[in-house]
């Protein structure tokens, strides 16, 4: 049985189960042991290798926050969807960890061809199909100025996919590149053939420690965050600025965490603009933004901000930044933003500001409404189940489907005149006590 992804999946579960950490059991390890459980009953059973003309083989390949994966598939006409024939994931070694996003998208496509070509030789045709275009690079056959793997290792890279690239005739080429539907929405079926075209991609913006002293003024760091205060739901936007030490933020109503990352987006553009900078360095933490700036929005544009029939999700904000990056040229660097305090450089520590700034700040009275509103479920969960204790409310609850916490439960049951009364009839002695 073979479990796509399956050491992202459990990465969080690596965290427990090593000797020389604490056992510590959290959100991250329920919520990867519920999906492992999940992948292992859906699991997909492997088909044959079949050859012929007609036969599709594409290679899906992506690389995550925790490691590599790739899986291969094969379709024939008439099928509804396809077969798999292996699923292949591992997490990154050394510094692959520090890699750029284009160098871990070239390394998942580089094993990928090689645990292919395993299965169905070197001679039959692949259609390669990573979240970043891979084969512009490998065919440059140069380095990019802002890379962290080695030149060897570059040149290994190379070597492979370009040589199997070039194995078969002109009309039939060894790999045929075609760029998967995310983020738009997950499909591994195969792609329509009109969308089996490249797309271009924006620059990616160097590391900001390694950007020259002259050029750290044009760098701003973004991040959006999104909550229910009150009754409603608001957004914000924020931008830092390292150089002068300044945020800047704008809210709103509705929306989403994702919205206000573009509403950052267009913030930091208006920057920009105001202040005619010749360039921006964009430095976020939403992978959905990064990656839709690296390449998305050429194709979005000639779809007319549609996909199959339908409007793009918040096709407005595209739009808007779409027309405003190709007067300005804009570099963009996807920034980890779960990096310990004993690791984090200055370019995490800029984007812990921009969180900060982000983060949409909650009125006491809006603080004491929810309080109260909490207070009232958890005095009707005690009442109902018959002023038990805080563990045992607290189960009850859980088992009608509300939500409470402790302190809630706490302090309904410290503030109880039933619960004061029965602790003192119990220490009331009887009149037949002996003592």
């Amino acid at each position: 049985m073979h479990i796509p992804e399956y050491s992202q999946i459990v990465s969080p579960l690596y965290l427990v189960t090593r000797k020389k950490n604490d056992f510590h059991w959290g959100p991250e390890q329920q919520q990867a042991f519920a999906q492992i459980k999940q992948e292992i009953a859906h699991a997909v059973a492997l088909g044959p290798v079949r050859t012929g003309p007609d036969v599709k083989n594409v290679l899906y390949s992506a690389a995550g926050n925790s490691g590599l994966s790739w899986s291969l598939w094969q379709k024939v006409p008439g099928e509804t969807r396809g077969r798999p024939l292996g699923f292949w994931s591992r997490s990154y070694r050394g510094s692959e960890a520090n890699y750029t996003p284009t160098e871990k998208e070239i390394l998942a496509a580089y094993e990928g061809v090689q645990a292919a070509s395993e299965v169905i030789g070197t001679e039959a045709q692949l259609l390669l199909a990573p979240r970043l275009p891979v084969l512009g690079w490998m065919f440059k056959g140069k380095v990019p100025s802002t890379h962290h793997a080695t030149d060897a290792t570059w040149s290994k890279w190379i070597a492979l996919i370009t040589q199997r690239a070039r194995i078969g005739n002109p009309n039939r080429p060894g790999i045929l590149e075609v760029i998967t539907n995310w983020p738009e929405g997950e499909n591994f079926g195969l792609m329509d053939e009109e969308e089996q075209e490249q797309v271009t991609r924006a620059e990616e913006a160097p590391p900001y420690n390694q950007l020259p002293a002259e050029e750290t003024r044009y760098a701003l760091f973004t991040d959006g965050s999104c909550r229910v205060v009150g009754m409603n739901r608001k957004w914000k936007a924020a931008v830092w600025s390292p150089t002068r030490q300044v945020a800047q933020a704008t809210e709103g109503e509705g929306g989403s965490s994702q919205l206000a990352e573009l509403k950052a987006v267009q913030l930091a553009l208006d920057i920009a603009e105001r202040e005619k900078w010749p360039k921006l360095y964009l430095y976020t933490d939403s992978w959905m933004v990064a990656s839709a700036l690296w390449g998305w929005l050429d194709r979005w544009r000639k779809a007319n901000w549609h996909r199959r029939g339908k409007p793009i999700w918040a096709a407005d904000e595209w739009k808007d930044i779409a027309t405003r990056v190709e007067k300005l040229p804009v570099k963009v660097r996807h920034v980890d933003a779960h990096v310990p305090k004993s690791r984090a450089n200055e370019e995490h520590r800029n984007n812990e500001q921009v969180d900060q700034a982000a983060k949409i700040e909650v009125s006491k009275i809006d603080l004491d409404w929810q309080h109260k509103g909490e207070l009232f479920l958890a005095r009707w969960a005690h009442d109902a189940s018959g002023h038990q204790g805080r563990d045992a409310t607290y189960k009850w609850a859980q088992d009608q489907g509300v939500d409470l916490t402790m302190d809630s439960i706490s302090q309904v049951i410290h503030d109880c005149e039933t619960c004061a009364a029965i602790k003192q009839a119990k220490r009331v002695k009887p009149l037949w006590y002996g003592g």
